[in-house]
């Protein structure tokens, strides 16, 4: 029999939740809430039923929703509304299907109750839900408010018997007023997808909605009852088209200041967590941004559930040559009405930046991440004087390199310096699901990044086994996954460390990574920006760096940390001993650390600089 967690997500919702849970009672195996600050006896009623309670704040319904079934206890999950509950026969399809799972998803009907009044017709019934699922076969997804989870290509699902009970609306006030707040949603989530509202839409489809729903769908073998639900879904119809409209004049964005994100790079890195941390809040502000970007990326998924508009599209050093590659981007940038493009990689920004002249961008933007020098060739030559109009750089390090190799490349006050800022109260507000215990008073030093050669974590191996020959307790973890993860674990071995140096690979919590460490270590050869450090300082842990690159622009040296000289292992050895062997020491550069990012790294000043950079 397989165990089951039954996920629910609350916001005042008293009146309802507790004859949620009790129809899930001998079924689920666990209950997971997932409240976004309830001020009623929600929390209260979802405890006197054993229910683990999870505070997150909300960003939509689809988000919120794949939130909560990342923190269910078992991969096989009954999500469901507070204001729904199980029937009888629904229940008993249930206990059958966890004795013999055999499908990837099971669906079933829901039955709503509006005003006391079981409604059996219209587009409210049947209305198949597919709710009971293998939570690693697919994901919510949709337009807000209206989501669905969609399973994966060839997944396998079945009807169950039962309905679900929708107890939806106490009196018609409430209806109307709930009309009126989802059309709100959905004129935002239309206008982020570019759709359209034109006289004759906003005229025909309420009118379609009405007769399809009262007429085709038998809406009136529901009597009046019936005619009131349909003219309010035809009025939601009406309200969202009307309200989408005037986002576009309000805005004044009708096809134009359009931002693409341009990132074609598979990892996660800064450089995409930057790209997708600023087309969110810019989203968010109604500046409407589209993403292209590699469809087998972090970023792709990261953007999707999201819901921003996004195109797939694979790039090599030698995409720029390719006329036919080009052309079709230049399409979908035209398509798309851009005005502003801002590119990543190197290889991103001549095929991208190529296409956006011949579409007649106006703003052309190459995003440097690297503190290395761009090459005097004839082709960087004519991409930086003749297509480029500006340039983002992550750090003033990368800016003072950017030129080094020809100070003529570009003009340098075109060059605006925007860090990887950090959202210090998500940080802060999200749940950590990470946790490492240390034993035997042992120090725990951290590292998280890509396994290359750039990012020195050969050196984190020799600093062990230093500590190690001290005979300091201790253990390193180090978070990442890369090309190098097996000759370092094999160099691990080598150095009789293997059991100090734990690769933990990919980790998603970073912030329960951060929590448990005491002393973060970055031993890079080279950074752009480290922002990783921004993450461990925002945890309040002191960081041991070389003095390289940008990491001066982080780190105080002495204050918030300490900065080793350059690739010298005795130097960067010593600051970590201080720290090992000081831990008042430790927690007070740790509390600097804090506040140099709050002072000067919140991501509120990273979009402000890019608001007043889109202005100019």
């Amino acid at each position: 029999m397989v165990k089951l967690s039954v996920v629910v997500i609350t916001l005042n919702e008293e009146k309802n939740i507790g004859r949620c849970l009790e129809s899930v009672s001998e079924i689920a195996d666990e209950l997971v809430i997932v409240d976004s600050g309830s001020t009623d006896n929600t929390i209260e009623i979802c405890l006197r039923y054993g229910a683990r309670i999870i505070e997150h704040p909300f960003e939509g319904h689809i988000q919120q929703k794949n939130w909560a079934i990342s923190q269910a206890g078992y991969p096989h999950i009954l999500s469901l509304d507070a204001d729904e509950a199980l029937s009888e026969e629904l229940r008993d399809s249930i206990l059958s299907v966890k004795k013999n799972w055999e499908m990837d998803g099971y669906k079933f009907n829901r039955l709503t109750s509006y005003c006391g009044k079981w409604i059996r017709h219209g587009s409210w019934y049947p209305a198949k839900k597919l709710r009971l699922w293998d939570s690693r076969k697919g994901m919510w997804r949709g337009n807000n408010p209206h989501d669905k989870f969609i399973m994966e290509k060839g997944s396998r699902t079945k009807h169950l018997k039962g309905d679900l009970l929708h107890y939806s609306y106490y009196s018609i006030e409430a209806h109307i007023e709930q009309t009126n707040y989802f059309s709100d949603i959905l004129a935002e989530t239309m206008y982020q997808n570019r759709k359209r509202a034109s006289f004759l839409i906003i005229l025909v489809h309420p009118l379609w909605r009405f007769f399809r729903d009262f007429f085709i769908k038998f809406g009136f073998l529901d009597g009046f009852t019936g005619l009131i639900i349909t003219v309010n879904s035809s009025h939601e119809t009406f309200l969202k088209y009307i309200k989408l409209r005037n986002l576009y004049r309000d805005y004044k964005l009708y096809g134009k200041n359009r931002v693409c994100f341009f990132n074609s790079a598979r990892s996660w890195g800064g450089g995409e967590k930057w790209h997708f941390d600023v087309s969110t809040r810019l989203s968010e502000k109604g500046i409407n941004p589209i993403v292209i970007t590699n469809k087998k990326s972090e970023l792709k998924t990261r953007i999707t559930d999201y819901g921003i508009p996004s195109y797939n599209i694979g790039i090599s050093n030698l995409s720029f040559l390719n006329l036919f590659k080009v052309l079709y981007i230049s399409r979908i940038i035209k398509q798309e009405k851009v005005d502003f493009i801002i590119t990543n990689l190197s290889s991103d920004m001549k095929v991208a930046s190529l296409a956006a002249k011949i579409a007649g961008v106006p703003n052309i933007v190459y995003r440097r991440g690297s503190a290395i020098p761009v090459r005097n060739t004839f082709i960087n030559r004519f991409f930086f004087g003749k297509v480029l109009t500006g340039i983002i750089a992550n750090s003033e390090e990368t800016k003072r390199t950017l030129l080094a190799r020809n100070p003529n490349l570009f003009d340098k006050d075109k060059i605006q310096v925007i860090y990887n800022g950090i959202s210090i109260n998500k940080y802060d507000e999200g749940e950590t699901t990470f946790k490492y215990l240390s034993e035997n008073d042992e120090i725990v030093l951290g590292n998280a990044g890509r396994l290359v050669k750039q990012k020195g974590q050969d050196c984190l191996i020799r600093l062990a086994r230093i500590l190690k020959d001290k005979g300091h307790k201790f253990k390193i973890l180090v978070a990442g996954e890369g090309a190098l993860r097996r000759n370092l674990v094999a160099y691990s071995i080598k150095m009789g460390v293997e059991n100090e140096v734990v690769f933990l690979g990919f980790v998603n919590d970073i912030k329960g990574f951060m929590q448990s460490i005491d002393i973060f270590l970055l031993p890079s050869l080279w950074e752009g920006f480290g922002y990783v450090m921004t993450e461990a300082m925002v945890c309040r842990k002191p960081v041991v760096a070389f003095n390289l690159s940008s990491n001066p622009e982080i780190v105080v040296h002495g204050e918030t940390g300490y900065l080793a000289e350059r690739n010298n292992m005795t130097s960067f050895t010593n600051y970590v001993e201080e720290l090992m062997l000081n831990p008042v020491l430790s927690r007070q550069m740790g509390e600097k650390g804090r506040l140099r990012v709050e002072e000067k790294f919140d991501i509120r000043y990273t979009l402000k600089t890019m608001e007043d950079f889109l202005q100019r």
